[in-house]
């Protein structure tokens, strides 16, 4: 069996090293290039005998699939250049904290492409957004809708991108639920009748907590899925990118992937 040459886009960041490493477990896959921002410092340096690069023309050369984790900019840029080139290589990504004009662009850029996009790679937060569906359909509009996420100290983005996708499950089983309210910006006002609130914690090394709480008069309902290492991440990438290259050109996530 042939291997899948792989090119991680944004092999320093913490989602990117923890990639690179787990790469080495699979015999189907062959780590092949590598491609940072201009001006990062490893820029020229090694990673398991590659040489990391910033120019992604040589990035997207000889390479089966690529698996991002950067920034929407990043991500868009090479897309822009994938289109200039004339090149419908396979990409995974879990980059999150997307603008909305970020969004239309991206949608705009993936046409005719193979792209498996996930704000989260794990396999049992996409369990979690099936259960939230359903506990939305059933008791969504007699409830109050809270979801908190926590993250380490370094995450930019707020609220987290799973945060905003159990959101849109919620929604999915209720189409009465339609508006999200971030206490960080709104935080003098009550709450109205079916909305979304959203909370984030910033702190520590947390690798990523999402609850999502159904406030109903004398019970409540919480369902939680708390991630201890970024392992489920890169092993969550790595399979879709093996399961992508055997689709058709669209836009997926691991939904479905794992067909929960």
């Amino acid at each position: 069996m042939k291997q899948i040459r792989v090119g991680v886009f944004g092999p320093n960041g913490r989602m990117g090293k923890d990639l690179v490493n787990q790469l080495q477990h699979f015999n189907s896959l062959k780590l092949f290039a590598l491609c940072e921002k201009k001006g990062h410092e490893s820029i020229g340096k090694k990673i398991s005998n590659i040489t990391i690069t910033d120019k992604i023309e040589s990035f997207l050369s000889n390479i089966d699939i690529v698996i991002d984790f950067t920034s929407p900019s990043a991500i868009i840029e090479l897309l822009v250049k994938m289109n200039k080139l004339n090149l419908n290589i396979p990409i995974v990504t879990g980059t999150t904290g997307y603008t909305e004009k970020e969004e239309k662009k991206f949608k705009l850029m993936i046409k005719g492409k193979k792209i498996l996009r996930s704000f989260n790679m794990s396999i049992g937060i996409n369990l979690m957004k099936n259960l939230v569906k359903s506990a939305s359909k059933n008791i969504g509009i007699h409830s109050d809708i809270e979801i908190t996420e926590t993250h380490h100290n370094k995450k930019r983005d707020i609220p987290s991108g799973t945060a905003i996708s159990l959101a849109e499950s919620i929604k999915e089983g209720n189409k009465n639920i339609n508006q999200s309210i971030y206490r960080e910006k709104n935080n003098n006002n009550m709450r109205k009748k079916n909305e979304i609130g959203f909370s984030s914690i910033r702190g520590g090394d947390v690798v990523g907590e999402h609850t999502v709480f159904f406030f109903l008069n004398g019970e409540r309902i919480e369902l939680k899925h708390i991630a201890s290492s970024r392992k489920i991440f890169s092993m969550g990438a790595i399979e879709a990118a093996i399961w992508l290259m055997k689709k058709k050109p669209g836009l997926y996530s691991i939904m479905d992937m794992v067909k929960v």
